[in-house]
């Protein structure tokens, strides 16, 4: 990991490059191990073991368990909030709304297949986040950041109603990969979440459509 890609405002960060390049691989090791094992599996020493660093250059760069578990959480949020804006933007500015659900839909596809482990790793945050105050704020302003990129998407198809739109897509987004998350997606379980995603967006589309051409109420 370059430094560039660190999670920013972490405390602690060293000035070297080589120093953050050094913490940038504690904060993989950590994920990698709450993706085979949950939050359970990590501790200072596994996390030393796993990246093959010594424990103490783990403690020195974070003080403690619930540091380094909040660093994996930013880590994460920072590669999924790209994946989901990477999909909005191979859609195009002026994608029409067949458009934006195709690319919602390869979006889950790839987070239930080649990012299966991402997403193991995100719902262990989010169940985690009920009982961390700062895992609870990190995830309230990673969900929030979802939302305003999702009601651009939405706002650029003309929806008179960005924000309960922007809503609805994530909340299904979300319930696509949890409802597929336990076995590995089949061909059957894909098209169901392409077929579920453009029969929503249609279902938009056409509201959109006649909230714009209904009349106006007289004042």
């Amino acid at each position: 990991m370059a430094a560039e890609d660190l999670p920013q405002g972490l405390p602690r960060v060293p000035p070297s490059r080589k120093g953050a390049v050094r913490k940038g691989a504690i904060i993989d090791a950590a994920v990698r191990l709450i993706a085979g094992g949950g939050l359970q599996a990590v501790t200072m020493r596994t996390v030393a073991a796993e990246a093959g660093l010594p424990l103490g250059t783990v403690t020195y760069y974070f003080a403690d368990k619930d540091e380094l578990v909040e660093a994996a959480f930013l880590r994460h949020t920072q590669v999924e909030t790209a994946r989901v804006v990477a999909a909005i933007s191979r859609a195009g500015p002026s994608a029409s709304s067949e458009q934006l659900a195709s690319q919602l839909a390869d979006h889950v596809v790839q987070g239930l297949t080649t990012h299966r482990a991402q997403l193991v790793v995100e719902y262990q945050f989010l169940t985690e986040s009920t009982r961390r105050e700062g895992l609870q704020r990190a995830s309230a302003a990673w969900l929030q950041g979802l939302q305003a990129h999702l009601e651009a998407a939405v706002t650029a198809l003309a929806s008179a109603q960005p924000r309960t739109d922007a809503r609805l897509l994530l909340a299904v987004l979300a319930g696509l990969e949890v409802d597929n998350l336990a076995v590995p997606l089949d061909a059957a379980a894909e098209r169901a979440v392409r077929d579920t995603l453009r029969r929503l967006l249609a279902v938009l589309a056409r509201t959109w459509a006649e909230e714009r051409s209904a009349p106006t109420a007289a004042p």
